[in-house]
């Protein structure tokens, strides 16, 4: 329902992937910019093992449930009036996907909607746009757990979009048995991405070259920036030095330098890998690190539709952050 005229207009969203959940807390101004000024992140690793066995893990769910139980308890008492909740892979290609979010449902209160890829590439794009300008030629990515998903943007306009199951969680488990992962393991990730991109009908083929921008959503790409030092903008050329670290520096270690839990630590080398298959296709001028989009997708679009309910104009299409840490 929309906000009554007395209510701070606060809504949170949480999204529920393979590797990682995630919250952002966020309130719509008098002018109808979106602010977000909480956010949290647990990586749990819901999808651990699902190629294997087809389903979620109970230690996985156990794991996962208290994060969202803790998100919506911090969302709440941050003034948020709902907690908006999607779930990605993991929950919709696993046999007991279903049995997870009704004991989600039951345990936090949270009604959990699950999201297909084209829904996830729409919500994507949506919080991307709020951030980033789109003009000419871009190609978006959101390398997650399970899922990769692709998106052709010309000139802020999409032209298609699609969803692989590529992710860094699903190679991680196929191809990194060691800690470090070392160069030979890096290296069947990325030739393995690069061939499911390639022959991919859904994907089809990027743009690539001169004018080409590549756009990394959500955690790979921040972690990536921050291992390159050089901020949110990086050249291809960067990728080679970085993958050479990740593929000789232990999990432990580079969470420390990273700033990030130790197993979101142990699947960024295959993430990392994911993106340079995705720049060996585009050949990139430059390669663009932002936050996740999906959630930020999601509270735009709940806030316009209150708005929208409350007859008066919608918000803005630009946001703020004020949140904590990395997102993904």
């Amino acid at each position: 329902m929309p906000m009554s005229a007395t209510e701070p207009d606060v809504l949170a969203a949480i999204d529920i992937g393979t590797n990682t959940i995630k919250l952002t807390v966020a309130r719509r101004e008098p002018d109808g910019r979106v602010v977000e000024f909480a956010s949290d992140v647990d990586t749990v690793r819901l999808g651990q093992g699902m190629a294997a066995t087809g389903r979620l893990a109970e230690d996985r769910m156990e794991a996962a449930l208290a994060a969202i139980d803790r998100f919506a308890r911090l969302a709440r008492a941050k003034g948020a009036q709902r907690v908006l909740a999607v779930a990605t892979e993991a929950t919709r290609a696993t046999a007991n996907g279903s049995d997870f979010l009704r004991r989600a449902a039951k345990r936090t209160g949270v009604e959990v909607q699950v999201i297909d890829g084209a829904r996830e590439a729409e919500l994507t794009f949506r919080g991307v746009a709020a951030r980033l300008p789109l003009t000419g030629k871009t190609v978006i990515a959101d390398v997650g757990g399970g899922s990769t998903e692709t998106i052709v943007v010309e000139n802020a306009r999409v032209l298609r979009s699609a969803s692989t199951s590529l992710g860094s969680g699903r190679l991680t488990d196929r191809f990194v048995t060691l800690d470090p992962p070392g160069a030979d393991a890096i290296a069947e990730c990325r030739t393995f991405a690069r061939d499911v991109l390639a022959e991919s009908a859904d994907v089809g083929r990027l743009p690539s070259g001169v004018g080409v921008r590549l756009v990394l959503v959500g955690g790979t790409g921040e972690f990536l920036a921050k291992l390159v030092g050089r901020g949110p903008v990086m050249s291809p050329l960067d990728l080679g030095p970085a993958l050479a670290v990740l593929a000789t520096t232990p999990a432990a270690d580079l969470a420390v330098r990273l700033g990030a839990q130790e197993a979101r630590a142990r699947v960024l080398p295959a993430g990392v890998a994911i993106a340079a298959a995705l720049a060996d296709l585009t050949r990139p001028d430059a390669i663009v690190a932002t936050s996740s989009g999906v959630r930020t997708g999601l509270l735009l679009e709940a806030f316009a539709a209150d708005r929208a309910l409350g007859a008066t104009s919608p918000p803005a299409p630009s946001t703020t952050m004020r949140g904590k840490g990395t997102s993904a």
